[in-house]
């Protein structure tokens, strides 16, 4: 196959295209109904200065999420921390343009220029730092709909009792993967993998227990766990900045619901940069909240904006910076492999 063909064939199937199907969906149920006289005047009620902090306070998340990954890389060797962030900014830039959260892999590719660490080594932190914040997820929720649970509506109350459930499964595995590795390990290298209809999902199953294993073991656990405690509540900050630029003021519960909404709705396939199904899910919910629909989708669109703005313009200077290029992530298969591709 040709260097031209590969990058074709992994944009250009069925998950881009169910991907770009669902952000048009989005993007037809947040704005089916659209005045742009209203939606205009409330964004003309944007404090630009505002707006600015916003895409500032967004891009020191980011540099927090880069302080936690370097502790998650300190194993395999010392990093600098602007090697570390610059890769960080790669990786929005990449799930920004390209399809398939290809950011993910092109930030271990520009690690791996700047540093010399293995992209499979790398690409084993992303899924470890994955894991973590999914885990923090599932921890959160259920806390916030126990401290809400008369004011909230019945569909996130069970959205909680999902993820509690989520989680009692993860401590259940954790407890096995303690007592039983080998034996787990074994079953799904032996009998499921020898079958058809579940060797798809082999290689997902064998990067989690992976992760779980090596986030287990990490001599910085405390620290690692403190730096997502201290990212989550930057996010969620953010989301109030953003809004009082807009002179919307969210109460303290309305705040956490658009949050956890809008964090939930990007692990929906989507076109890059998350665009339709980020603003179905926040008009969704602002709407629920009372908001005029107009002023709801002015909401959404900033809020959506200031991520989008900042990250990508900020990480496509370090793609230009690293001379990073598509095609240079196809002459090696190990992270295709790692991804069970």
């Amino acid at each position: 196959m040709t260097a031209t063909a590969t990058p074709k064939r992994r944009f250009l199937n069925i998950k881009t295209l169910l991907g770009i199907a669902v952000s048009l969906l989005g993007l037809w149920l947040g704005f089916r109904k659209f005045d742009a006289v209203e939606f205009m005047l409330s964004l003309k009620e944007t404090n630009v200065t505002l707006f600015l902090l916003a895409m500032l306070v967004m891009v020191f998340q980011i540099f927090l999420r880069a302080i936690r990954w370097r502790y998650l890389i300190l194993p395999l060797k010392p990093a600098p921390l602007s090697a570390v962030f610059g890769a960080q900014m790669v990786c929005y830039f990449g799930n920004h343009v390209f399809p398939l959260r290809f950011g993910e892999i092109l930030r271990s590719y520009a690690l791996n220029k700047t540093t010399g660490i293995s992209t499979v080594s790398i690409f084993g932190t992303v899924v470890i730092e994955r894991l973590l914040d999914v885990l923090f997820f599932m921890v959160l929720l259920p806390i916030t709909i126990l401290a809400f649970f008369p004011v909230w509506p019945e569909w996130m109350r069970w959205s909680g009792a999902g993820a509690a459930g989520a989680l009692c499964l993860f401590l259940l595995l954790l407890l096995l993967l303690r007592h039983k590795e080998a034996a787990l390990s074994g079953y799904f290298s032996g009998k499921l993998a020898n079958s058809n209809r579940y060797r798809k999902l082999i290689q997902p199953i064998r990067n989690f227990i992976k992760g779980l294993r090596t986030l287990r073991q990490t001599p910085h656990l405390g620290m690692i766990s403190l730096m997502t405690m201290i990212v989550w509540v930057m996010s969620i900050f953010n989301v109030w900045v953003t809004g009082t630029a807009l002179n919307v003021f969210f109460s303290f519960q309305n705040l956490l619901l658009l949050f956890f909404v809008t964090s939930a709705i990007i692990a929906v396939p989507s076109a890059p940069g998350y665009v339709g199904t980020y603003h179905a899910g926040a008009i969704g919910i602002l709407l629920y909240m009372g908001y005029e629909l107009s002023q709801a989708q002015a909401i959404a669109v900033i809020l959506h904006a200031v991520g989008f703005i900042s990250l990508t313009s900020i990480g496509f200077a370090y793609f230009i910076k690293y001379h990073i290029h598509v095609k240079d992530t196809e002459t090696k298969n190990d992270i295709n492999q790692e991804l069970g591709a």
